[in-house]
């Protein structure tokens, strides 16, 4: 019995390490998804809205036919996902070239994370570098209200953000609380019937679509190419 029990020590050890290696594969694939710490960096964030005018919380051409509102909390999951998944190619396919321009509607109503993190971005914005940061806000998005939204995650970020003054930056977020704006948002949210993030209109010539339930990009063209009219 001893011999066998020898003999089966190895084996079981070996299990053992390559269960535990797929569990942490998994995992590491898991959080990438998820865009965990360090998904995003500032050379891809400089990348992704190079050439682009950015004014405050508005991307794009002043004169671009359509106009995208983009209701967001920064805490919101799903907002996360968007960004991270879809976003990138709606600036690739039609921000770039001058046919959509997007304003955030930065909502806070998931916690106290949301009101900080937005602070922030609108502290960049004054700097009109608002969407780099706000990219790398969801790149690295924590669990919900887990108070991962600290002084030190928020200025690694302004770090990080091309561009971007950071003294200045903190200044400017230290002197406003930038309250007018969130309550300017909330407002605009509750005339137009939005009570879910993401939630997506679009305005053009031919008229508006609001997407509130949205599972696929092709959406978001159809919606483009119904609003456009050209």
């Amino acid at each position: 019995m001893e011999k066998k029990s020898t003999l089966r020590s190895p084996r079981t050890l070996l299990s053992l390490l390559v269960a535990v290696a797929i569990v942490v594969a998994a995992l590491l694939v898991v959080l990438s998804q998820l865009g965990g710490p360090g998904a995003g960096s500032a050379e891809d964030v400089g990348e992704l809205y190079s050439g682009i005018p950015q004014d405050g919380t508005t991307l794009g051409e002043d004169n671009a036919p359509v106009t995208l509102y983009l209701y967001e909390d920064f805490q919101c999951p799903f907002c996360g996902k968007f960004d991270r998944e879809m976003f990138p190619d709606l600036i690739d396919d039609y921000v770039r070239d001058g046919n959509v321009r997007v304003v955030s509607e930065t909502m806070a109503f998931l916690g106290p994370d949301s009101v900080t993190a937005a602070r922030a971005a609108f502290a960049a914005g004054e700097q009109n570098r608002y969407w780099p940061y706000h990219t790398l806000l969801f790149e690295n998005q924590g669990e919900e209200n887990s108070g991962y939204v600290t002084d030190a995650f928020l200025r690694d970020l302004a770090e990080d953000t091309p561009g971007l003054d950071v003294a200045k930056w903190e200044d400017q977020r230290a002197g406003n609380s930038f309250t007018k704006e969130l309550e300017a948002v909330q407002a605009k949210a509750q005339a137009s019937g939005v009570n879910s993030t993401p939630t997506l209109i679009f305005e053009g010539p031919n008229g508006k679509v609001k997407i509130d339930r949205l599972t696929d990009y092709d959406q978001i063209t159809s919606a483009i190419d119904k609003v456009d009219g050209s």
